[in-house]
């Protein structure tokens, strides 16, 4: 596990744009293969399983949560959903003027699918529990609105929080892949691209920072929702790294046409305007309140994929990160897990502490890590006893995660910074 990026604990929270880190370099093509064949370097049975994720040992519905449960025979129309949101390609924005003006809803809902959110109520259908904390969710490939359901469910059924989830809808397999390369870091012409659920994830995050009544703001990601974050706060560097952060009335329109190119469509330029303003409002009163807010921030990531995901400060740990992996998730193993991580090329760059389930390789949210923790939080009947804990500390984290304190209401007592 690589040692973070720290150097000091100071208390400090003037605002220096020295001290926030660069923006990494994004990997060509090449790294990304590379990257994929060291991903794919052991058995070949658990390669093929990784991918395709283990089918369960017991009956196929046996959990409440389970993302098996999109497969129920007795809801035909769900399943037949999900089948076709995976194999017919979207384009993964909102439907233009026309289309909108001349085909049917439930044409445009099929061939467009943008970003959306939705709000999952508390384990007790309450959406205004815990108000001194926002969570949101930023779910993985293959993920429709009704799988990200389920997961957002279980979230708020373990932590009894309501959740934000930021629904990254799939555009198809082969569209969400081609979202992940993008995602992270692949060059165009020198350029990287930073797709459109990024952005609305940014805009929203930035918004929940600002608010003052808010103490925590906690951001779920898993798989694809990873690469997603990563690029969230590869949006926060490049802002406060910017000459718009030092100056007293910065034109933010001016960054984000900058930053995000050529916007074309109304609900694109309505983004760009969002994402502005909270960004207007992240970077008032610098002096005193950027890293103020940038502390709030508490990411936990679950099969992290991405390449580059890094303190946003240069000598302390903000925000607040801990990543979760089964040992022989090939996803995770792109990212997280990945043998080229923290190598001379610095190809893949990921800050925090690491918690690895030793022989473990599903990858679904549910059944393959949240159960987990679930039946080792609050032992019960199930395959774990119960002091086994799934992701055990290691290595140079000698303390058990963050996250687990949050665990049925609770809430951690230990300041974070």
């Amino acid at each position: 596990m690589n040692a973070p990026r720290v150097k000091s604990q100071s208390k400090s929270n003037d605002f220096d744009p020295e001290k926030i880190a660069a923006r990494p370099s994004a990997n060509d093509l090449r790294d990304l293969l590379e990257v994929a064949c060291e991903a794919s370097r052991m058995d070949w049975d658990r390669l093929f399983s990784s991918v395709i994720c283990r089918l369960p040992g017991r009956p196929l519905l046996r959990r409440r949560f389970s993302e098996y449960n999109i497969l129920n025979p007795w809801r035909p129309a769900t399943k037949l959903r999900f089948l076709m949101d995976l194999t017919i390609p979207a384009y993964p924005e909102s439907a233009p003027k026309l289309a909108r003006t001349l085909l049917p809803p439930v044409v445009n809902r099929r061939f467009w699918r943008p970003t959306s959110f939705f709000r999952q109520p508390d384990e007790y259908a309450g959406v205004c529990s815990f108000p001194n904390e926002h969570w949101f969710f930023i779910n993985g490939i293959a993920t429709n609105t009704d799988v990200a359901r389920f997961n957002s469910a279980y979230l708020a059924h373990l932590f009894h929080r309501p959740v934000t989830v930021v629904q990254n809808a799939s555009g198809s397999l082969t569209v969400d892949v081609l979202e992940c390369m993008l995602g992270k870091g692949l060059r165009v012409c020198d350029k990287q691209i930073m797709t459109e659920p990024a952005w609305r994830a940014a805009a929203a995050i930035l918004e929940a920072l600002n608010a003052d009544h808010i103490e925590h703001v906690i951001v779920i990601a898993h798989s694809q929702g990873t690469i997603i974050m990563s690029n969230v706060l590869a949006a926060i560097e490049e802002a406060l790294k910017s000459e718009f952060a030092t100056q007293d009335d910065p034109e933010w329109h001016a960054f984000t046409r900058k930053l995000m190119g050529n916007v074309e469509t109304e609900t694109q330029k309505m983004l760009r305007n969002s994402l502005a303003h909270a960004l207007a409002e992240f970077t008032r009163n610098k002096s005193e309140k950027v890293m103020d807010r940038l502390k709030k921030l508490e990411i936990y990531t679950f099969a992290n994929c991405a390449d580059k995901m890094r303190y946003v400060h240069l000598t302390r740990p903000i925000p607040f990160m801990e990543h979760f992996a089964n040992e022989f998730d090939w996803v995770a193993r792109l990212g997280i897990l990945s043998p080229l991580r923290g190598d001379s090329d610095a190809t893949i760059e990921i800050d925090g502490p690491v918690y690895q389930q030793k022989g473990e390789w599903g990858h679904l949210l549910n059944e393959h890590y949240l159960a987990f923790i679930d039946n080792y939080l609050y032992p019960r009947s199930g395959p774990l006893d119960p002091d086994d804990d799934p992701y055990p500390p290691s290595g140079n984290n000698d303390s058990e995660p963050r996250l687990y304190n949050y665990f049925h209401g609770k809430s951690p007592k230990k300041a974070l910074h």
